[in-house]
């Protein structure tokens, strides 16, 4: 599907798997069109890396959950979206940042933007547990 953002216009795909309870695979808990809000807002706040955006889902201006890691128990509440594709097609999966971390480039943007607190921002940035 076309994805219109500041102008320009995304190829995103939503991958099934990350909805089907695929084994190993982490899982959406906020429906497709949220999950494409997320991705919508993650490039365009620039939360940018290469082939990467980094999401989050906000209610309010409040971060939520927004699904669970491969194990599909433990709660997560960042996207990773990617286009690996040419020309570029992006899908994009819940996270744990544990083991697949935000760049600094990033999580600097989430606290100047007031996204998330500098105590979260600092947790992730170490990959230490941090909660919502």
């Amino acid at each position: 599907m076309k994805v219109k953002i500041n102008g320009g216009e995304y190829d995103y795909v939503p991958n099934k798997k990350h909805r089907n309870k695929t084994p190993k695979a982490s899982q959406w808990r906020i429906s497709q069109s949220l999950e494409i809000a997320s991705f919508s807002q993650s490039i365009g706040e620039g939360w940018l890396d290469g082939n990467y955006s980094w999401g989050l889902h906000q209610v309010s201006g409040s971060c939520q959950y927004l699904g669970v890691d491969r194990d599909h128990i433990t709660r997560v509440f960042i996207a990773r979206f990617e286009a690996k594709a040419t020309p570029a097609v992006w899908h994009g999966y819940p996270v744990n940042y544990a083991f697949e971390r935000p760049p600094e480039s990033v999580t600097k943007n989430w606290l100047s933007s007031g996204a998330l607190a500098a105590a979260k921002v600092r947790k992730i940035i170490q990959g230490k547990r941090c909660s919502l």
